[in-house]
């Protein structure tokens, strides 16, 4: 008699562990896919995009990728186009009237300093100037560093075995804010790849 009643309470057991297993599976199922969507929505807002296809064209004329440009962005101004920094530095990508200025010398072109504020003008300037850099550089966060930082800093640091090891990448970035810098762009990148882009570039 004893026997049998630990034999049911085994097979009760049993079937106990098998619903539990499938109600977490089910749980899993649906929650799974709600918490992934939160997950997503809480990165989408993180990480906004605007012009999307002024990025776009800007990359593909100067070889940079969106995400890149995009990031850039996203460190310089989040997409706000009427940003103005303390020192002066205009628009979406942040460049100085007198950067801007040596740009329009360089393509031959004439604008005025106000035109910064235009989205498309302030991409497409702003995306130049970061390729002019990395053809400079020969490497994409060492551009980076110096579209902060400035040219001449990041040719001093590149000439210190303190701050690079072969003389093209940083391994080492001495201003505090150019260094916070850099790490938010490369932490970046990925994110506007996976959001908007879906390259796996860098």
């Amino acid at each position: 008699m004893s026997r049998r009643r630990k034999k049911k309470k085994s097979g009760c057991v049993g079937f106990a562990v098998v619903v539990l297993i499938v109600v977490v599976c089910v749980a899993v199922f649906i929650y799974g896919d709600m918490f992934s969507k939160i997950r997503l929505g809480i990165e989408y807002k993180l990480y906004p995009l605007k012009y999307e296809q002024e990025i776009i064209d800007a990359g593909e004329k100067y070889g940079l990728e969106p995400e890149l440009i995009a990031s850039v962005i996203y460190a310089e101004s989040k997409f706000q186009e009427d940003a103005t920094s303390s020192v002066g530095a205009r628009g979406l990508m942040q460049l100085m009237p007198e950067t801007f200025q040596w740009l329009c010398d360089k393509r031959g072109e004439k604008h005025s300093d106000d035109e910064l504020y235009d989205p498309y003008i302030n991409i497409d300037y702003g995306a130049f100037c970061l390729s002019w850099l990395y053809d400079h550089f020969g490497n994409i966060y060492t551009a980076c560093a110096a579209y902060n930082a400035g040219i001449g800093a990041v040719e001093g640091w590149l000439q210190n075995e303190t701050y690079t090891n072969d003389g093209v990448t940083l391994s080492y970035i001495p201003y505090g804010e150019t260094s916070n810098y850099v790490a938010k762009i490369q932490s970046a990148v990925p994110k506007y790849n996976e959001l908007y882009f879906d390259n796996n570039h860098y």
